[in-house]
């Protein structure tokens, strides 16, 4: 899916969430759960310019009125250099997000579609060591997603949860922070970019 069309298709998704009548098949039974997933992140635009795809893992807990979930959470994946001269050091893609998901009733208490946004601040970070000096690259941005999945209940408590999302990402100028020099904002490094979030999870309800 093209950069410029991913604001049109995350609002029609939120809009989606306002149309769908009321459901809670195969969503948690109790109202207040917590969850764990695993992610892929693939990254495009220049805001990832030099960046390969990562994994990395999401943490959240969510509250469960009915047919909405409204999750808050933790997310971080690895990003690797295109440039293999560049060596081993990794990029850090990590931040908090909100995401509101409403589920699609298709008849079944075993699993059910559903359609998601999420409103993510995310930071990329770059600690190297030169000759005994650690430089720190930082940058900060606003993320915007929509998309869906499935819930499959597993047990009265547990549910497993296969998603994915695509969205923008706008990303502030980057800082260098050197060590014993203080930071210095890189004017003209801001950049928009797009990415696909695939998750794989399992919900565990608490009450």
């Amino acid at each position: 899916m093209p950069a410029h069309r991913a604001i049109p298709f995350a609002a029609l998704a939120a809009l989606a969430l306002l149309a769908l009548p009321a459901a809670s098949h195969a969503q948690s039974a109790q109202r207040y759960s917590v969850q764990a997933s695993g992610i892929f992140v693939g990254t495009f635009g220049e805001a990832y310019d030099g960046l390969k795809d990562g994994a990395g893992i999401e943490a959240q807990f969510r509250i469960t009125p009915g047919a909405w979930s409204f999750g808050f959470g933790l997310q971080g994946s690895s990003h690797k250099f295109d440039d293999t001269s560049l060596g081993s050091e990794s990029v850090t893609l990590a931040g908090v997000f909100f995401e509101p998901r409403r589920v699609i009733d298709v008849g079944s208490s075993q699993f059910a579609p559903y359609v998601s946004a999420r409103v993510a601040f995310l930071q990329q970070s770059l600690d190297v060591d030169v000759n005994g000096t650690t430089i720190s690259a930082s940058a900060s941005g606003a993320q915007l997603n929509g998309g869906g999945g499935v819930l499959v209940r597993l047990s009265p408590r547990v549910n497993l949860d296969l998603g994915a999302t695509y969205g923008l990402i706008n990303f502030s100028d980057v800082e260098v922070d050197v060590a014993g020099l203080g930071k210095t904002k890189v004017e003209g490094t801001s950049g928009n970019g797009s990415n696909l979030v695939l998750r794989a999870g399992l919900a565990i309800g608490l009450k």
